[in-house]
């Protein structure tokens, strides 16, 4: 179950890994990750097959079977990146629903969430890629520079992706769109899992190039299927 970092921070009163990890291991007793990239993004609670929720965006949504989640090796718990807030301590170690929902209940009343706006703003996000795509070619030898480029990249390539996998869970399996929202799944996934170098400036820095690139030719797919025409009946 994907949670609004909104939510939990709220409920948690704080967004500190080292006061919400607890606070969760208090309220939902089981495995639970956390994407780092961005401004905390998403936090992903393992449930039991079946478990749902009424609640709607942007507070928390049960992926859609053939979701990609990325999941990282069990040791890592600490950032950058994806890692383990709360990692599985043995074989079917789960979080408990009612937790879950007294979190987002909680979440929801002491919090300012914002309201649903039908997903990530990509006007937003396809002009800071394109800001990365063209960057003066010496701020390549900046490391720092070059790695937060990544990680603005990383982020803003996660929200995008995860925008294609909710089109996807809502579209039939036979729409003929369906095909190059999974391709443009698939290739997102690709580009989010190839390894960075840290220690190299320039092949840090054409990395994020290549993530933005990616991010951006997914917003022109979701902006595709946002502008299609509706087929008549």
């Amino acid at each position: 179950m994907r949670i609004s970092a909104a939510i939990i921070h709220a409920a948690a009163q704080s967004g500190s890994p080292d006061a919400v990890g607890p606070y969760l291991d208090r309220i939902v007793d089981g495995p639970v990750i956390h994407d780092a990239y961005g401004a905390g993004l998403s936090y992903y609670a393992l449930v039991p097959p079946g478990t749902c929720t009424q609640l709607t965006r942007p507070y928390a949504r049960t992926l859609a079977r053939g979701t990609y989640l990325g999941v990282p090796a069990v040791h890592r718990t600490t950032r950058p990146g994806v890692y383990w807030l709360l990692p599985p301590r043995g074989v079917g170690h789960l979080c408990a629903p009612a937790g879950l929902g007294q979190l987002i209940h909680l979440g929801r009343r002491v919090g300012d969430p914002p309201s649903d706006p039908g997903g990530p703003d990509l006007d937003v996000i396809a002009q800071r890629c394109r800001n990365i795509t063209e960057s003066a070619a010496d701020l390549a030898h900046d490391l720092r520079i070059a790695t937060e480029a990544t990680h603005r990249a990383h982020g803003y390539l996660v929200e995008v992706r995860q925008a294609l996998d909710d089109a996807a869970g809502q579209m039939p399996p036979d729409a003929p769109a369906r095909s190059r929202v999974l391709l443009g799944i698939t290739e997102a996934c690709r580009q989010l899992g190839l390894t960075r170098k840290e220690d190299v400036p320039s092949q840090q820095f054409a990395h994020a190039q290549r993530l933005a690139e990616c991010c951006i030719a997914q917003v022109a797919l979701l902006r595709g299927l946002v502008e299609a025409p509706a087929v008549p009946p």
